[in-house]
């Protein structure tokens, strides 16, 4: 691996300032188990830049990018568990809201409000909830490109419904409860792997284990208990790329 001058970090997929000091103190744990590893965190709060950097050490990434486009270009190293209520294990569900109260079937031919058409809690989610897996969509789609703000495009009237994963969902219960209990719960997404933490493909298996075992270590560790409530992180799985290919099964592509 590279030294640690030239390593990097990141751990901002998602995006809450206000919880930045549970990730350091995460990290500074982490870091104490394995030194080849960079001593802090960056916060670019653009990931997808690192994901393919020479230099990266950790980052976090979407699934559904994961298996269309980095498959062969990273290295899975595993993922939280989480304990918010759409979780379960290594997996969690995203939550469909609308605008308005209704089924599944009447938000078929509505107007989305997407973060991005790669994200596997906010569009692919979406489909297999409302239209069913290796559906297409049927209505109009606005992209937001944040939860937050697909959130906010519900509320403003301009979308009809959206989908969030389960982290996100709880953080802006919390940040912005007036506008989450303004809208509907329709229904959940199909149950997913969480946000996958993946490395270089430089890293060794000498060394991704050593990270493994630090993450999982760290939010076992009870001193941490108060930044792993903030961050709804209950444990830690090492998980390979085998562990998130079955998602191609929710698209016809």
């Amino acid at each position: 691996m590279p030294s640690n001058s030239r390593q990097l970090a990141e751990l901002s997929f998602y995006p809450f300032e206000d919880t930045r000091w549970a990730w350091n103190e995460i990290w500074d744990n982490v870091y104490s188990q394995a030194k080849w590893l960079p001593e802090k965190l960056q916060w670019t709060q653009n990931p997808e830049a690192l994901w393919l950097a020479p230099e990266l050490a950790v980052s976090q990434t979407c699934g559904w990018p994961l298996i269309t486009r980095l498959s062969q270009r990273v290295r899975v190293v595993g993922s939280f568990r989480h304990s918010t209520p759409e979780s379960a294990s290594h997996y969690y569900r995203s939550v469909v809201l609308g605008r308005v109260d209704g089924t599944p079937f009447d938000f078929q031919g509505s107007t989305a409000a997407v973060n991005g058409i790669e994200s596997l809690s906010g569009w692919i989610s979406l489909i297999a909830a409302i239209h069913g897996p290796q559906e297409t969509w049927r209505g109009d789609v606005k992209i937001s490109k944040s939860h937050y703000e697909s959130a906010l495009m519900l509320s403003r009237g301009e979308a009809d419904v959206a989908s969030i994963d389960s982290v996100t969902f709880a953080h802006l219960k919390r940040v912005i409860p007036e506008v989450i209990s303004s809208l509907f719960i329709i229904c959940n997404g199909p149950l997913v792997p969480c946000l996958p933490l993946i490395t270089n493909l430089t890293t060794t298996n000498e060394q991704l284990q050593e990270l493994r075992e630090a993450l999982a270590n760290a939010t076992r560790d009870i001193k941490l208990s108060r930044a792993t409530q903030a961050l709804f992180i209950n444990g830690f799985d090492p998980l390979d790329i085998d562990d998130y290919l079955p998602l191609r099964s929710l698209t016809s592509n």
